[in-house]
């Protein structure tokens, strides 16, 4: 099962504590870092800690330069949506 979850909050320690559990429990998880949820893409300890996942941005919200995140068009979000069973949202 693919779990899709959007941050868009600048505390998301929890939700990152969630989707490792999500992650731990055989899922795979996407992360689209949203509003002040994209504060987050800047901090290399938290890219690093969710290593499992795939990371995005809205691109025109916010295009990081780390390769790690891909910034997705409306279109790409839509894709992403339908390539996941679940969503956990964290706004």
């Amino acid at each position: 099962m693919k779990t899709l979850t959007i941050i868009g909050r600048a505390h998301g320690e929890n939700a990152f504590r969630i989707v490792e559990e999500f992650h731990n429990q055989g899922d795979e998880v996407a992360i689209l870092f949203t509003g002040r949820g994209t504060h987050h893409t800047d901090k290399q300890e938290i890219i690093e800690q969710l290593d499992f996942a795939e990371l995005y941005t809205i691109e025109t919200e916010f295009n990081s330069t780390d390769e790690r995140i891909t910034a997705l068009s409306y279109e790409g979000i839509i894709t992403l949506l339908e390539q996941c069973e679940r969503t956990f949202t964290w706004i």
